[in-house]
């Protein structure tokens, strides 16, 4: 033995013909000595199933633990192993390609202890053994089986593996080991405690080969140390060792080139239709970290239609099935075969910093292993310019239970009902995506994207115009712009407008604009410069509440004159809408030419008066027609062309004074320019006089014989008689806002 004592013990069982046994145990004061003399220099290394390790690729692999023996007469034999530690070269790690028809060794079937034979599966069996000992060389030899000490599902590491090494002479070796991966790196550490004292030369354990290997190789080449650590019976020193481990075939610097592909179930411009998002990584490309997608402009979900998934339900998994919007699918593994897993994609509310979010549990169940719920996250922004959605991967899994992912594909598949749906512009589109990988490497992927048949969605905006007649040089003009537009039209892309000459912008509010650098830090800095000039409110059915903002004039620097910036916020979403403002001769005009690819049901802007206001008025607004030439282009290049009246409010003339002076009505009225005056009255002579500028008139309007009789009938009755009487005014410019006035008056007997 390797062990030192004092005295042995020995036992003896005899057992008679009729049966009986006796059994014995004997303390003999012959003890072993002279451990400190016993050599122990074990060795192991790790060798290629190919004989070299080909970059990311499903590999066998031997360990070959070492023991040189004495076998001369009178010389000291090496001690026998206690406990063996291997560690395997950094990234020779387990494959989950393996899965694919594996099951696992339970105790009882191993019957490690037990002389009756093991039954392990075939399913379970992962490699084979061989021990060289003084018995005939090759002798003892058996398989190497997935353990699952639980004798259920494999819930995690460390992972147990058996081997049943046997001979024909009826020796039986079964040992119960652990593989104990790195839970960072998935660096494999095996280890055999409390080995039996059987003296062997060399012990073969070998792990199998092919597209569904338990290993798969190191990504990168070079010569990685095995580290070996054994423990010897005599209680000695233990015997490190460490072997070298090449590996070969990779390309410098490590390649970092996935591929992208992109579907749209319906290429029908403005349809709804699923949406499918593809990656894929060959072997020996770097491995995936992060995904950074921007879908193409105009492909939009409808938020309002799905229950938003909440926190902490997000963050664990458990959504209601009521917040899925569609399936993701991965394969993971080396080699030609990885394992397919696949999970529900839930939309989430405000994630990151992000207004919405996605929340993408996958169950890891493969094989005999369960290895529980992984949740990726992933933050949906939208671009504060186009509108364009960008969906952020923040954790996607790179290792679970020790065992690293090495992804080869990802499919996300967005197939709601009724809630995907295209752009409805019809030119050239792409699905842009930067990729990191877990070495630091980005890759950009663009993917082509297009529908047709926008020729056939309708466009028919409604643009109406307002402004107030009560204007002053303190306080300017006012204006309201109102857009709508019914469902399932094309969307709008640009929108021009040219102010009359009566309402010209305000000089000294466009030498308040604010400038860029300060509104791109911070909109709401512009106001204390007198910048903001308006406020703004969007309806949109892809959201599921209103956005609403300021509207500011922003210089950037080089134009002429400032720009009029929108800036709408609502549910986490910003959008900043920019028109570009020209003044030529007095007359001012904006053109929105980039306005996103967004369904709007409607748009209210509202440049009221005050000390900053934008506008301000040349002259009575109300004494002729306010005209603006207005044009607005559909994403699908339709073109709506008008020229839209301004409406005008208070256009009111005044009746300053009126009395009654026996059977007559003296009425006095103040006009706002030339045109046409009329008054009536139930029981009044009507009349109507043209002025050719603003005038103050005077009417004197008799009672007729109606009302002389209506007069003395309320004498009789002791009342008074109380006439309305109504002055309308019909301005002489053609498409003129017309204004009136009312009094009562009352006549007495």
């Amino acid at each position: 033995p390797s062990v030192c004592s004092n005295t042995t013990t020995s036992y003896l069982e005899v057992e008679s013909y009729e049966g009986a046994t006796s059994k014995t145990e004997t303390h003999t004061p012959v003890g072993v000595e002279g451990c400190g003399n016993v050599l122990f220099k074990p060795t192991a290394e790790v060798i290629p199933g190919a004989g070299t390790a080909g970059s990311d690729q499903p590999d066998g692999a031997t360990t070959v633990v070492k023991v040189p023996q004495n076998t001369n007469e009178n010389e000291i034999n090496t001690a026998d192993i206690n406990d063996a530690h291997v560690t395997l070269p950094e990234g020779l790690t387990l494959n989950p390609s393996a899965a694919h028809g594996l099951e696992a060794c339970s105790p009882a079937q191993i019957a490690i202890g037990s002389t009756g034979p093991s039954t392990c599966p075939e399913a379970s069996r992962v490699g084979t053994v061989t021990i060289e000992t003084d018995l005939p060389p090759g002798s003892l030899t058996g398989g190497v089986y997935l353990g699952d000490p639980s004798g259920g599902q494999i819930k995690g590491p460390p992972y147990t593996i058996y081997f049943d090494a046997e001979s024909s002479l009826g020796v039986s070796v079964r040992l119960q080991g652990l593989v104990t991966p790195n839970l960072g790196t998935g660096r494999l550490q095996v280890t055999f405690v409390n080995n039996p004292q059987l003296p062997f030369s060399e012990l073969r354990l070998s792990v199998n080969g092919g597209k569904h290997a338990p290993l798969a190789n190191p990504l990168g080449c070079g010569n990685a140390p095995v580290e070996s650590l054994f423990t010897p019976y005599t209680g000695g020193a233990p015997a490190l060792s460490s072997t070298p481990f090449a590996s070969t075939g990779c390309p410098s610097p490590l390649p970092f080139s996935l591929t992208q592909r992109t579907q749209s179930a319906n290429a029908t411009a403005g349809a709804y239709s699923p949406y499918t998002f593809n990656l894929g990584r060959a072997d020996g490309q770097q491995y995936l970290s992060r995904v950074s997608t921007t879908i193409p402009a105009g492909l939009l979900g409808a938020i309002p239609s799905v229950p938003l998934c909440g926190e902490p339900q997000a963050a664990a998994g458990t959504c209601a099935a009521t917040s899925q919007i569609g399936v993701a699918s991965v394969t993971a593994g080396a080699g030609e075969d990885p394992y397919p897993l696949s999970g529900p994609v839930y939309l989430t509310g405000p994630y990151d910093t992000a207004p919405y979010g996605l929340s993408i549990p996958v169950s890891v169940v493969a094989g005999p292993f369960n290895l529980g719920t992984v949740v990726t996250r992933a933050t949906i922004s939208v671009d504060t310019h186009t509108a364009r959605v960008t969906v952020a991967t923040t954790n996607l899994p790179t290792i679970v239970g020790g065992v690293p992912v090495r992804l080869k594909t990802i499919k996300v598949e967005v197939n709601r009902p009724n809630f995907i749906f295209n752009p409805t512009n019809c030119g050239p589109l792409a699905t842009e995506s930067t990729l990191t990988s877990t070495f630091g490497a980005t890759q950009g992927l663009s993917s082509p994207f297009q529908v047709g048949n926008c020729s056939a969605l309708a466009f028919k905006p409604s643009f109406k115009t307002a402004t107030s007649a009560k204007t002053s040089k303190l306080n300017g003009a006012s204006l309201q712009v109102s857009l709508t537009q019914s469902a399932h039209q094309a969307n709008m892309k640009s929108v021009f407008v040219e102010l009359p000459k009566q309402l010209p912008s305000r000089l000294t509010t466009l030498q308040k604009a604010c400038p860029e650098a300060t509104f791109a830090a911070n909109p709401v800095d512009c106001r204390r410069l007198g910048s903001e000039v308006g406020t703004a409110t969007v309806v949109t059915p892809v959201l599921p509440g209103s956005l609403s903002g300021s509207a500011y004039l922003v210089s950037h620097g080089g134009e002429a004159f400032p720009d009029l910036d929108i800036v709408l916020e609502g549910d986490g979403v910003k959008v900043i809408l920019t028109g570009n403002t020209k003044i030529t001769k007095g007359i001012t005009s904006s053109t929105f030419a980039t306005i996103p690819d967004v369904p709007v049901t409607s748009f209210v802007l509202n440049l009221p008066v005050g000390p900053h206001s934008a506008l301000t008025a040349n002259g009575s607004l109300c004494l002729e027609p306010l005209l603006m030439p207005t044009t607005i282009t559909g994403q699908n290049g339709a073109v709506v062309k008008q020229s839209t009246r301004i409406s005008v409010s208070g256009c009111s003339m005044r009746i300053l004074s009126h009395r009654v002076v026996g059977h007559k009505l003296i009425l006095e009225v103040r006009t706002l320019g030339g045109g046409r005056i009329t008054v009536k009255g139930k029981g009044l002579r009507s009349a109507s006089r043209r002025v050719s500028k603003s005038s103050t008139v005077t009417f004197k309007l008799p009672l007729t014989r109606g009302g002389l009789k209506a007069l003395s009938k309320a004498h009789r009755s002791r009342r008074k008689l109380q006439i309305s009487v109504r002055a309308t005014f019909v301005p002489k410019q053609k498409g003129a806002s017309n204004s009136a006035a009312a009094a009562t008056v009352t006549f007495k007997r």
